[in-house]
């Protein structure tokens, strides 16, 4: 399945190079290949099965990739944990399975002694034999992945994926972007997420083309070199990130071809200014780790005010949230190819998938032309005292649209009519916090909210980088 379709590309591109590396270091799909064989014969030896799981806590870089590629070839269930995780997390989650082995670096002092460990670099430390014993395919047709939601909607849960399915998803994606080998993916998440691995990696090596591993760490500046020193075409980022970008000046990126975002809501105003800084058209993309892509539009067109399609292969609708508006509901989506639920948690499995549908928890609304436009959460409607209702993903984008601001979280409140959510805002380089309060207070009045604002220094993120609205509730709610 999975090995077998990267096989199948590495033997027609082996001399071309498939990774390069976060120190620039590259690799081509022969020696990557040839990774792969390396891990793959020393889990074996080690007693990898097929159902076994395996869980890893590593940064980017090639032997993270080849080792994914490795279980996948063995039929082993892949638990990824981010090198982010706390040592409260890191215990919970190893704690939702029987971990047989947990691959990791050298210098981890999170680490304790409730689960085996290797050594990523003893992986790789012998050569592989000759062949290594092949095994039945049907040995790789149970569950692959196990990875774990950001927990912003609640209590973290474990997604489970079958290769087979993501392998169809992946295909699916890639006739949608109309890869080619000649194109350069960047990808600045770690592969412990979708958004690295299923948006960027999988399609990267799929398709033979080249996959860049940038610093998920590296600051803007390094990053906007990244992409332009390294000709990538292809790169997907919330809207935080290229706001972040265009902050540090203007450096054009002719090569990059499809400027993906998703993940969180993208504003008119992050949109213009990518044009005006980076000379970019962004393009919508919106999915989750439980069901992969839903919708898109790639058009190169100006998008401040564009909705978006349904992806080949998905269908979707809306489930109104009154009678009185039925072009506006919670967003539900169908396919052939998704995750088969959560792990140890038929409740939450049945809530979310209903006869065949993935009930996605964000609001929509249907134009009239067919386009979706994505909201917000169906928990953050906000209501205003005129009557009018209005999302916190859409109140943050107005609220960091003033220069006062530059980052915002609305948490909806719990008071009967919904007026009064929690803002915390950030200030903006040489912004007084009191004249940023000042600031935000009259646009929530102008907005028919009532006034309850925060200004901090720093704002939490998850490890995609989206806001920790969870943590910022527990801290300031």
């Amino acid at each position: 399945m999975l090995y077998e379709a990267f096989q199948e590309v590495a033997r027609t591109r082996a001399g071309a190079v498939a990774v390069q590396a976060v120190d620039g270091e590259e690799l081509t799909y022969a020696r990557l290949s040839d990774l792969v064989d390396r891990a793959s014969a020393r889990l074996l030896r080690v007693g990898v099965q097929p159902g076994h799981f395996v869980a890893t806590r590593l940064h980017n870089g090639p032997g993270y990739i080849a080792i994914i590629l490795a279980l996948a070839r063995l039929g082993a269930v892949h638990l990824p944990i981010s090198v982010q995780s706390d040592r409260e997390r890191l215990r919970w989650s190893l704690a939702q399975v029987p971990v047989r082995f947990l691959i990791r670096e050298q210098h981890d002092d999170l680490l304790d002694a409730t689960v085996d460990t290797l050594g990523v670099d003893t992986l790789f430390a012998e050569p592989a034999p000759r062949v290594v014993e092949a095994l039945l395919a049907r040995a790789r047709s149970g569950v692959f992945r196990l990875l774990e939601t950001t927990g912003s909607t609640g209590v973290p849960k474990l997604v489970a994926w079958r290769q087979e399915d993501l392998l169809a998803d992946r295909r699916q994606w890639l006739s949608y972007l109309k890869v080619t080998p000649e194109d350069v993916f960047l990808t600045m998440h770690p592969l412990d997420v979708a958004h690295g691995v299923d948006v960027h990696m999988f399609p990267a090596l799929l398709a033979g083309a080249r996959l860049v591993l940038s610093d998920p760490a590296a600051p803007p500046d390094q990053l906007l070199s990244t992409l332009a020193d390294s000709g990538a075409t292809i790169f997907s980022a919330l809207p935080r990130h290229y706001q972040l970008l265009t902050g540090t000046g203007s450096t054009a990126l002719p090569l990059l071809r499809l400027p993906l975002c998703g993940g969180a809501y993208l504003s008119p105003e992050v949109i213009k200014q990518a044009r005006q800084h980076l000379g970019i058209q962004i393009r919508r993309i919106y999915g989750s780790t439980e069901f992969g892509i839903v919708l898109g539009n790639l058009d190169d067109v100006a998008q401040e005010s564009r909705g978006m399609y349904p992806l080949p292969a998905v269908e979707v609708a809306l489930e109104p949230l009154s009678a009185q508006t039925p072009m506006l509901g919670e967003i539900l989506a169908r396919s052939p190819h998704t995750s088969i639920g959560y792990e140890g948690n038929p409740a939450e499995t049945a809530r979310a998938f209903r006869a065949g549908w993935y009930r996605t928890g964000d609001v929509g609304e249907q134009t009239e032309s067919g386009e979706y436009r994505v909201l917000g959460r169906v928990a953050d409607v906000l209501s205003t005292t005129s009557g009018r209702l209005i999302f916190a993903p859409q109140l943050e984008g107005v609220l960091q649209a003033d220069e006062a601001v530059r980052e915002a979280a609305v948490l909806p409140s719990s008071t009967d009519d919904g007026s009064a959510p929690l803002v915390v805002v950030t200030p903006a380089d040489g912004a007084e916090a009191l004249n940023v309060a000042t600031t935000v207070s009259r646009l929530l009045r102008d907005h028919g909210l009532a006034d309850r604002v925060q200004v901090v220094d720093e704002l939490p993120h998850t490890p995609v980088g989206k806001l920790d609205k969870p943590a910022i509730l527990r801290r300031w709610g």
